[in-house]
């Protein structure tokens, strides 16, 4: 995933992040909210793990 730009990472984990909190505040309880909050959850994880190896990956200098 070398062509996703830094930039549209952050963009999509900060919007996973809104949506997990917003998930948090409705009035979803039960089953419906844990799968959501573990589908966002997982999601936002994998952004900023992409994020790191992008940084890792990157050449210093």
């Amino acid at each position: 995933m070398k062509n996703v730009s830094t930039v549209w990472l952050i963009i999509i984990a900060g919007i996973l992040v809104l949506a997990f909190v917003l998930v948090m505040n409705s009035g979803l309880s039960g089953v419906a909210q844990v799968v959501l909050l573990a589908v966002l959850g997982i999601a936002a994880v994998a952004c900023f793990a992409l994020l790191v190896v992008n940084a890792v990956g990157r050449p210093h200098g």
